[in-house]
Protein backbone atom coordinates (compact mmCIF):
# COMPACT_ATOMS: atom_id res chain seq x y z
CA UNK A 1 0.00 0.00 0.00
CA UNK A 2 0.80 3.93 -0.37
CA UNK A 3 1.77 5.76 2.25
CA UNK A 4 -0.57 8.86 2.90
CA UNK A 5 2.16 10.91 3.89
CA UNK A 6 5.10 10.31 2.07
CA UNK A 7 3.69 8.32 -1.29
CA UNK A 8 5.77 5.20 -0.89
CA UNK A 9 5.20 1.79 -1.08
CA UNK A 10 5.06 0.21 1.77
CA UNK A 11 3.79 -3.17 3.25
CA UNK A 12 0.82 -3.85 3.84
CA UNK A 13 0.66 -4.84 7.13
CA UNK A 14 3.36 -1.77 8.42
CA UNK A 15 1.80 0.24 11.28
CA UNK A 16 4.73 2.15 10.80
CA UNK A 17 6.18 3.91 7.57
CA UNK A 18 9.70 2.75 7.40
CA UNK A 19 10.54 6.00 5.20
CA UNK A 20 8.44 9.08 7.32
CA UNK A 21 7.93 7.30 10.23
CA UNK A 22 3.79 8.05 10.27
CA UNK A 23 1.86 6.30 12.06
CA UNK A 24 -0.02 3.74 9.63
CA UNK A 25 -2.62 2.47 11.88
CA UNK A 26 -3.32 -1.23 13.30
CA UNK A 27 -3.37 -3.82 10.32
CA UNK A 28 -7.28 -4.64 11.02
CA UNK A 29 -7.89 -1.55 10.42
CA UNK A 30 -9.90 -0.98 7.39
CA UNK A 31 -8.58 0.62 4.06
CA UNK A 32 -8.83 4.22 3.84
CA UNK A 33 -11.62 5.08 0.69
CA UNK A 34 -11.21 7.89 -2.01
CA UNK A 35 -13.49 9.76 -3.69
CA UNK A 36 -15.16 8.60 -6.92
CA UNK A 37 -16.45 10.65 -9.45
CA UNK A 38 -20.19 10.58 -11.11
CA UNK A 39 -19.94 9.11 -14.74
CA UNK A 40 -22.68 11.42 -16.12
CA UNK A 41 -21.25 14.99 -14.80
CA UNK A 42 -18.13 14.36 -13.27
CA UNK A 43 -18.87 15.36 -10.02
CA UNK A 44 -17.12 14.44 -6.73
CA UNK A 45 -19.12 12.04 -4.90
CA UNK A 46 -18.45 10.65 -1.23
CA UNK A 47 -17.91 7.03 -1.12
CA UNK A 48 -21.14 6.61 0.84
CA UNK A 49 -23.19 8.48 -1.86
CA UNK A 50 -25.70 6.28 -3.66
CA UNK A 51 -26.77 9.21 -6.24
CA UNK A 52 -24.87 12.00 -7.82
CA UNK A 53 -26.54 14.87 -6.22
CA UNK A 54 -26.49 17.21 -8.89
CA UNK A 55 -27.15 15.02 -12.39
CA UNK A 56 -29.21 12.07 -9.93
CA UNK A 57 -27.02 9.33 -12.15
CA UNK A 58 -26.62 6.54 -9.52
CA UNK A 59 -22.56 6.57 -7.94
CA UNK A 60 -20.46 4.07 -9.90
CA UNK A 61 -20.51 0.50 -8.43
CA UNK A 62 -23.41 1.41 -6.59
CA UNK A 63 -24.89 -1.78 -7.86
CA UNK A 64 -22.28 -3.76 -7.03
CA UNK A 65 -22.68 -7.31 -5.78
CA UNK A 66 -22.12 -6.49 -1.77
CA UNK A 67 -24.46 -3.33 -2.19
CA UNK A 68 -27.41 -4.21 -4.22
CA UNK A 69 -29.44 -6.27 -2.09
CA UNK A 70 -29.33 -3.65 0.90
CA UNK A 71 -29.72 -0.92 -1.99
CA UNK A 72 -32.59 -2.03 -3.38
CA UNK A 73 -34.41 -3.33 -0.62
CA UNK A 74 -34.19 0.61 1.19
CA UNK A 75 -35.22 1.93 -2.38
CA UNK A 76 -31.87 4.53 -2.72
CA UNK A 77 -30.78 3.71 -5.99
CA UNK A 78 -31.72 6.20 -8.89
CA UNK A 79 -33.34 4.95 -12.19
CA UNK A 80 -34.00 7.57 -15.09
CA UNK A 81 -37.39 7.88 -16.59
CA UNK A 82 -38.40 5.58 -19.95
CA UNK A 83 -38.60 7.48 -23.24
CA UNK A 84 -42.39 6.04 -24.58
CA UNK A 85 -43.91 7.41 -27.70
CA UNK A 86 -46.15 9.83 -25.96
CA UNK A 87 -43.15 11.95 -23.93
CA UNK A 88 -41.60 11.69 -27.25
CA UNK A 89 -44.68 13.55 -29.14
CA UNK A 90 -44.79 16.21 -26.13
CA UNK A 91 -41.17 16.77 -26.60
CA UNK A 92 -41.12 17.31 -30.00
CA UNK A 93 -44.20 19.84 -30.40
CA UNK A 94 -42.24 22.34 -27.98
CA UNK A 95 -39.74 24.82 -29.88
CA UNK A 96 -36.12 24.60 -29.87
CA UNK A 97 -33.73 26.80 -28.42
CA UNK A 98 -33.15 28.80 -32.16
CA UNK A 99 -36.37 29.41 -32.76
CA UNK A 100 -37.22 30.90 -29.64
CA UNK A 101 -34.08 33.03 -29.58
CA UNK A 102 -34.99 33.83 -33.09
CA UNK A 103 -38.21 35.08 -32.51
CA UNK A 104 -37.53 36.89 -28.96
CA UNK A 105 -34.08 38.79 -30.18
CA UNK A 106 -35.66 41.47 -32.35
CA UNK A 107 -33.42 44.04 -32.73
CA UNK A 108 -35.09 46.38 -33.68
CA UNK A 109 -37.09 46.21 -30.00
CA UNK A 110 -36.80 47.96 -27.33
CA UNK A 111 -36.19 45.89 -23.71
CA UNK A 112 -38.33 49.09 -22.23
CA UNK A 113 -41.51 47.65 -20.65
CA UNK A 114 -44.84 49.20 -21.16
CA UNK A 115 -46.92 49.76 -18.53
CA UNK A 116 -50.67 49.70 -19.46
CA UNK A 117 -52.37 52.98 -18.74
CA UNK A 118 -54.95 53.14 -16.44
CA UNK A 119 -57.84 55.43 -17.15
CA UNK A 120 -60.72 55.87 -14.89
CA UNK A 121 -63.53 58.41 -14.78
CA UNK A 122 -62.09 60.49 -12.15
CA UNK A 123 -58.55 60.78 -13.53
CA UNK A 124 -56.41 60.47 -16.26
CA UNK A 125 -52.33 59.58 -16.63
CA UNK A 126 -50.57 61.75 -19.01
CA UNK A 127 -48.93 59.54 -21.80
CA UNK A 128 -45.87 60.98 -22.20
CA UNK A 129 -44.81 61.05 -18.15
CA UNK A 130 -42.39 58.54 -17.11
CA UNK A 131 -43.62 55.51 -15.32
CA UNK A 132 -40.15 54.93 -14.13
CA UNK A 133 -39.13 58.49 -12.99
CA UNK A 134 -42.10 60.84 -11.35
CA UNK A 135 -41.87 63.64 -11.95
CA UNK A 136 -40.96 66.18 -8.85
CA UNK A 137 -42.95 68.83 -8.02
CA UNK A 138 -40.76 72.06 -6.63
CA UNK A 139 -43.47 73.08 -3.98
CA UNK A 140 -40.41 73.41 -1.15
CA UNK A 141 -38.70 75.71 -3.30
CA UNK A 142 -41.60 77.84 -4.10
CA UNK A 143 -42.50 77.80 -0.31
CA UNK A 144 -39.07 79.07 0.14
CA UNK A 145 -39.10 81.95 -1.95
CA UNK A 146 -42.18 83.28 -0.70
CA UNK A 147 -41.28 82.97 3.23
CA UNK A 148 -37.93 84.48 1.50
CA UNK A 149 -39.98 87.39 -0.08
CA UNK A 150 -42.53 88.02 2.46
CA UNK A 151 -39.10 88.48 5.18
CA UNK A 152 -37.63 91.05 2.76
CA UNK A 153 -41.14 93.02 2.18
CA UNK A 154 -41.60 92.85 5.93
CA UNK A 155 -38.52 94.03 6.70
CA UNK A 156 -38.55 96.71 4.34
CA UNK A 157 -41.83 97.91 5.27
CA UNK A 158 -40.38 98.51 8.39
CA UNK A 159 -37.80 100.80 7.65
CA UNK A 160 -39.72 103.11 5.44
CA UNK A 161 -43.21 103.34 6.79
CA UNK A 162 -42.17 102.91 10.46
CA UNK A 163 -44.94 101.90 11.66
CA UNK A 164 -43.64 102.14 15.39
CA UNK A 165 -42.10 105.00 15.51
CA UNK A 166 -39.04 103.74 16.24
CA UNK A 167 -36.85 104.89 13.05
CA UNK A 168 -36.01 108.58 14.32
CA UNK A 169 -34.37 107.82 17.71
CA UNK A 170 -32.56 104.99 15.89
CA UNK A 171 -30.79 107.83 13.45
CA UNK A 172 -30.40 110.02 16.44
CA UNK A 173 -28.68 107.36 17.84
CA UNK A 174 -26.33 106.64 15.31
CA UNK A 175 -25.65 110.29 14.53
CA UNK A 176 -24.48 111.00 18.09
CA UNK A 177 -22.25 107.88 18.08
CA UNK A 178 -20.93 109.22 15.04
CA UNK A 179 -20.22 112.76 16.68
CA UNK A 180 -18.11 110.89 19.32
CA UNK A 181 -16.44 108.22 17.11
CA UNK A 182 -15.27 111.08 15.12
CA UNK A 183 -15.22 114.62 16.24
CA UNK A 184 -13.24 115.95 13.22
CA UNK A 185 -16.28 115.15 11.13
CA UNK A 186 -19.13 117.46 13.17
CA UNK A 187 -20.86 119.67 11.87
CA UNK A 188 -20.94 117.76 8.61
CA UNK A 189 -24.63 116.18 9.36
CA UNK A 190 -27.67 118.58 8.53
CA UNK A 191 -29.94 119.58 11.89
CA UNK A 192 -33.12 118.87 12.82
CA UNK A 193 -35.54 120.39 14.87
CA UNK A 194 -34.22 123.39 16.96
CA UNK A 195 -30.37 122.47 16.21
CA UNK A 196 -31.17 123.64 12.65
CA UNK A 197 -33.05 126.75 14.09
CA UNK A 198 -29.99 127.42 15.81
CA UNK A 199 -27.97 126.48 12.71
CA UNK A 200 -29.35 128.72 10.74
CA UNK A 201 -29.52 131.91 13.05
CA UNK A 202 -25.40 130.96 13.43
CA UNK A 203 -25.72 131.74 9.11
CA UNK A 204 -27.40 134.66 9.28
CA UNK A 205 -24.75 136.15 12.14
CA UNK A 206 -21.85 134.62 10.00
CA UNK A 207 -23.28 136.56 6.97
CA UNK A 208 -23.68 139.63 9.00
CA UNK A 209 -20.05 139.53 10.09
CA UNK A 210 -17.17 142.07 8.05
CA UNK A 211 -13.75 142.41 8.88
CA UNK A 212 -14.05 145.12 11.73
CA UNK A 213 -16.85 143.12 13.77
CA UNK A 214 -15.30 142.35 16.85
CA UNK A 215 -16.59 138.79 17.99
CA UNK A 216 -17.02 138.74 22.26
CA UNK A 217 -18.73 135.87 24.58
CA UNK A 218 -20.75 132.90 22.78
CA UNK A 219 -20.47 134.71 19.47
CA UNK A 220 -16.85 134.33 19.87
CA UNK A 221 -16.80 130.63 20.68
CA UNK A 222 -19.34 129.95 17.98
CA UNK A 223 -17.33 131.00 15.10
CA UNK A 224 -13.96 129.51 15.87
CA UNK A 225 -15.96 125.86 16.65
CA UNK A 226 -17.03 126.60 12.81
CA UNK A 227 -13.55 127.30 11.59
CA UNK A 228 -12.33 124.31 13.41
CA UNK A 229 -14.67 121.90 11.99
CA UNK A 230 -13.61 123.02 8.74
CA UNK A 231 -9.97 122.50 9.25
CA UNK A 232 -11.77 118.92 10.37
CA UNK A 233 -13.69 117.98 7.26
CA UNK A 234 -10.15 119.19 4.55
CA UNK A 235 -8.70 115.28 5.96
CA UNK A 236 -11.19 113.36 3.94
CA UNK A 237 -9.90 115.73 0.62
CA UNK A 238 -6.25 115.61 1.27
CA UNK A 239 -6.44 111.59 1.74
CA UNK A 240 -8.00 111.83 -2.43
CA UNK A 241 -5.10 113.96 -3.32
CA UNK A 242 -2.72 111.57 -1.86
CA UNK A 243 -4.50 109.01 -3.88
CA UNK A 244 -4.18 110.94 -7.01
CA UNK A 245 -0.76 111.81 -6.60
CA UNK A 246 0.27 108.29 -5.48
CA UNK A 247 -1.79 107.07 -9.28
CA UNK A 248 -0.59 110.05 -11.41
CA UNK A 249 2.42 111.72 -10.73
CA UNK A 250 5.05 109.43 -12.46
CA UNK A 251 2.32 109.17 -15.93
CA UNK A 252 4.16 110.16 -19.22
CA UNK A 253 1.06 111.46 -20.65
CA UNK A 254 0.81 115.50 -19.79
CA UNK A 255 -2.70 115.85 -20.09
CA UNK A 256 -3.34 113.27 -17.45
CA UNK A 257 -1.12 114.62 -15.22
CA UNK A 258 -2.61 117.98 -15.06
CA UNK A 259 -6.13 116.31 -14.30
CA UNK A 260 -4.46 114.16 -11.50
CA UNK A 261 -2.94 117.55 -10.22
CA UNK A 262 -6.11 119.28 -10.02
CA UNK A 263 -7.36 118.27 -6.87
CA UNK A 264 -4.34 119.30 -5.06
CA UNK A 265 -3.86 122.60 -6.26
CA UNK A 266 -7.77 123.22 -5.55
CA UNK A 267 -7.35 121.87 -1.64
CA UNK A 268 -4.50 124.30 -1.35
CA UNK A 269 -6.48 127.08 -2.28
CA UNK A 270 -9.34 126.32 -0.21
CA UNK A 271 -6.95 125.55 2.95
CA UNK A 272 -5.58 129.39 1.98
CA UNK A 273 -8.82 130.64 1.77
CA UNK A 274 -9.70 129.69 5.64
CA UNK A 275 -6.41 130.36 7.08
CA UNK A 276 -7.65 134.20 5.07
CA UNK A 277 -10.88 133.85 6.96
CA UNK A 278 -8.53 133.28 10.56
CA UNK A 279 -6.63 136.26 9.94
CA UNK A 280 -9.96 138.46 9.60
CA UNK A 281 -11.14 137.42 12.83
CA UNK A 282 -11.42 140.12 15.53
CA UNK A 283 -11.77 139.35 19.15
CA UNK A 284 -11.98 141.87 21.26
CA UNK A 285 -9.37 142.90 24.51
CA UNK A 286 -8.12 140.57 26.73
CA UNK A 287 -10.70 137.22 25.13
CA UNK A 288 -10.44 134.23 26.38
CA UNK A 289 -10.58 132.84 23.12
CA UNK A 290 -7.25 134.30 21.99
CA UNK A 291 -5.45 131.73 22.13
CA UNK A 292 -7.59 129.10 20.65
CA UNK A 293 -7.76 131.64 17.73
CA UNK A 294 -4.16 131.00 17.50
CA UNK A 295 -3.97 127.50 18.08
CA UNK A 296 -6.75 127.13 14.59
CA UNK A 297 -4.60 128.99 12.86
CA UNK A 298 -1.06 127.04 13.40
CA UNK A 299 -3.85 123.88 12.73
CA UNK A 300 -4.50 125.89 9.26
CA UNK A 301 -0.81 125.99 8.25
CA UNK A 302 0.08 122.67 9.37
CA UNK A 303 -2.85 121.49 6.80
CA UNK A 304 -1.46 124.41 4.61
CA UNK A 305 1.69 122.81 4.30
CA UNK A 306 0.38 119.43 4.19
CA UNK A 307 -1.07 120.25 0.66
CA UNK A 308 1.56 122.41 -0.73
CA UNK A 309 4.33 120.00 -0.17
CA UNK A 310 2.47 118.04 -2.57
CA UNK A 311 1.77 120.53 -4.88
CA UNK A 312 5.42 121.40 -5.01
CA UNK A 313 6.10 117.87 -6.47
CA UNK A 314 3.79 118.15 -8.96
CA UNK A 315 5.51 121.62 -10.07
CA UNK A 316 8.43 119.58 -10.60
CA UNK A 317 6.70 116.73 -12.58
CA UNK A 318 5.15 118.68 -14.70
CA UNK A 319 7.48 120.34 -15.97
CA UNK A 320 8.65 117.90 -17.99
CA UNK A 321 7.38 117.48 -21.45
CA UNK A 322 4.58 115.10 -22.79
CA UNK A 323 5.60 111.81 -23.62
CA UNK A 324 8.85 111.64 -20.89
CA UNK A 325 9.84 108.60 -18.99
CA UNK A 326 9.24 109.98 -15.31
CA UNK A 327 10.36 107.33 -14.05
CA UNK A 328 14.17 108.28 -14.35
CA UNK A 329 13.16 111.26 -12.43
CA UNK A 330 11.48 110.07 -9.59
CA UNK A 331 14.26 110.68 -6.92
CA UNK A 332 13.89 114.46 -8.17
CA UNK A 333 10.30 114.97 -8.34
CA UNK A 334 9.99 113.41 -4.53
CA UNK A 335 12.45 115.88 -3.27
CA UNK A 336 10.32 117.79 -1.68
CA UNK A 337 8.36 114.96 0.11
CA UNK A 338 11.76 113.98 1.83
CA UNK A 339 12.81 117.29 2.79
CA UNK A 340 9.60 117.39 4.48
CA UNK A 341 10.20 114.17 6.63
CA UNK A 342 11.23 114.37 10.53
CA UNK A 343 13.46 112.25 12.34
CA UNK A 344 11.09 109.37 12.12
CA UNK A 345 10.40 109.22 8.62
CA UNK A 346 6.97 111.19 9.05
CA UNK A 347 5.91 113.98 7.53
CA UNK A 348 6.43 116.62 10.35
CA UNK A 349 3.39 118.59 9.84
CA UNK A 350 1.24 115.62 9.68
CA UNK A 351 2.62 114.82 13.36
CA UNK A 352 2.33 117.88 14.80
CA UNK A 353 -1.43 118.13 13.25
CA UNK A 354 -2.72 115.00 14.71
CA UNK A 355 -0.85 115.08 18.31
CA UNK A 356 -2.55 118.28 18.73
CA UNK A 357 -5.87 118.44 17.06
CA UNK A 358 -8.04 116.90 19.54
CA UNK A 359 -7.08 118.77 22.58
CA UNK A 360 -7.10 122.45 20.79
CA UNK A 361 -10.84 122.02 20.05
CA UNK A 362 -12.37 125.23 21.33
CA UNK A 363 -14.40 125.05 24.99
CA UNK A 364 -16.65 127.75 26.15
CA UNK A 365 -15.95 130.00 28.19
Amino acid sequence: MLCPHCHTNVPTDATVCPHCSAYLGTPTSHPAHEFIFCEGCGARLSPKARTCPKCGRPAPGILSAEASASDLAAGKTASFPKLTDEVLKNRSSKPSAAEVLDVSLDPEKTNVLKIPVEESAGSKRHTDEDPYHRRKRPYGKVAAALVTLALVGGCAYMVVADPLGVMPGFYAEVQRQAAEMFPSREGMTPATGDAATDGADAAEETVELTDDTVLSGEAAYDRLLELYNQIGDFQDPLSDVIDDYNGGFLLSNLERRREASSSAYALRDQVQALRDELDAVRLEQDSPYAEDLEHLKQLATWMYNRVDVLCQSWDISLSYPDGERLSQYQSEISKPLREALDASGRNENLTLFEENFNSWRPRER
